[in-house]
């Protein structure tokens, strides 16, 4: 009896403790997590986003990546070019958004923080494309973030 009640205890303490998976399609945020960055990174060229010969993205951990050139490029010459249509800016926020942020905007102007309302507009944007995880056109993209 006492085993029986033992393992129950043992049980029960387990299932407050467990691991409990993500439903499929969500962006996994825990900094743990590997980042897909090369999937990333053909999304991105399939959108049209070019880079120059002999750049490539480049880990020395798996964790941490970076772009790197395997040959010399002249000073001032573009290493990417990046299409507009994939650009996060306030303004096509604020378009997209029309007034329904008006009153949390209102909010940060009161207190004194103007300054902050179009980095405000892309921060919900995000969220907003992190909440529709898999249906995101930016799913790719968010999955391959730290």
């Amino acid at each position: 009896m006492k085993f029986v009640l033992l393992a129950s205890a043992i049980a029960k303490s387990a299932n407050a403790f467990s691991y409990k998976a993500l439903p499929t399609g969500v962006v996994n945020l825990a900094s743990s997590v590997e980042r897909d960055v090369y999937t990333m990174a053909d999304w991105a060229a399939s959108y049209g986003v070019q880079q120059a010969a002999g750049v490539q993205l480049t880990s020395y951990d798996g964790k941490d990546y970076f772009a790197a050139t395997d040959q010399d490029i002249p000073a001032g010459s573009p290493v990417m070019y990046v299409p507009n249509d994939l650009t996060f800016t306030s303004s096509k926020a604020a378009m997209e958004f029309g007034g329904s942020l008006g009153e949390a905007e209102a909010q940060l102007i009161n207190a004194g923080l103007e300054d902050k309302v179009p980095l405000f507009r892309v921060f919900v944007k995000i969220l907003l494309e992190y909440e529709k995880g898999e249906n995101s056109p930016w799913y790719t993209w968010l999955n391959s973030l730290p």
